[in-house]
């Protein structure tokens, strides 16, 4: 009788013992390499032998009940090698009725088109704002002041009319300037800019200096007389109250008999700054009147 001999390890009649399987790999492998190979692959047979099914929403038979039925031990495990992860479930409960794994969600965030969004930049236009408000409020108070002096001097003009100037002949109107044509700091200077500031306009169609400014006025067109009147530039003769060789003027706003009360620049507070004072009026003073 031949007997038939097959190469390899046999198992020992009985029920197989994975740890009995581990030891007797570990101890015939004689490399470490070799070791470590035999002692994951025994690792993943008995990880695969013990493990729980992943999920109890199945109604296939269980591992062991088809090793039962076939006459199979159930502890053996059907292949030697490392364990290998389970396929996440196509479908569970929860995303039967809509709902989404979070995994999911953040893919769908990903994939999903951000909305373009407009951002304003409030400093700025809290700036544009603040700027233009002010720009209103200055020009709103250079009207207002404007006005007031008008009105001041209109009214301090009908007062002295009534008391001490009833004879005041009627004032015409002459030449223009569009802006103040003297010398900046200067008593000429300072006479047109209260003009302006009266009557909103700069007179002009003469030049020359303060003592020469009745004459050239006149010549524009303008009234030119020797009785005070508010609204009106005086023009002093060198010498006169103090003035210098080239004469002086000043603008007059109030007059009380022969007491004629002036604004002038470049006098007692210097170039660039007026001063009041009332002078009592007398040979070489004229009046530019205003219309």
């Amino acid at each position: 009788m031949n007997t038939e001999i097959i190469r390899g390890r046999h198992r020992a009649p009985g029920r197989h013992n994975p740890l009995n399987e581990l030891k007797l790999l570990a101890r015939e492998s004689a490399q470490p390499a070799m070791k470590a190979g035999a002692v994951v692959a025994a690792t993943g047979g008995l990880v695969a032998t013990f493990a729980n099914p992943a999920s109890a929403d199945t109604l296939s038979p269980s591992s062991g009940d088809v090793a039962a039925a076939a006459g199979v031990d159930a502890a053996a495990p059907a292949a030697v090698g490392p364990a290998t992860a389970a396929a996440p479930a196509a479908s569970t409960a929860l995303s039967k009725i809509g709902y989404a794994p979070a995994a999911q969600q953040a893919v769908a965030k990903r994939v999903a088109k951000p909305k373009p969004q407009v951002i304003e930049d409030v400093k700025v236009k809290t700036e544009r704002a603040a700027a233009k408000a002010a720009a209103e409020r200055k020009a709103a108070a250079q009207r207002a002041s404007r006005d007031l002096t008008r009105k001041t001097l209109t009214t301090s003009t009908s007062s002295s009319k009534s008391s001490s100037n009833g004879s005041v002949p009627s004032a015409s109107s002459g030449m223009r300037a569009s802006s103040n044509w003297a010398t900046d700091g200067q008593c000429t200077w300072g006479a047109l800019n209260k003009w302006y500031q009266s009557e909103g306009y700069y007179p002009g169609g003469w030049t020359g200096n303060a003592m020469v400014w009745d004459t050239g006025a006149a010549n524009a067109g303008y009234t030119v007389s020797g009785t005070p009147r508010t609204r009106s530039i005086l023009v002093m003769e060198p010498g006169v109250h103090g003035s210098s060789s080239v004469g002086h003027v000043a603008w007059v706003t109030a007059v009380n008999g022969n007491e004629v009360t002036i604004v002038e620049m470049n006098a007692l507070a210097g170039a660039y700054n007026y001063n009041t004072r009332t002078l009592t009026d007398g040979p070489g003073m004229r009046y530019i009147y205003a219309p």
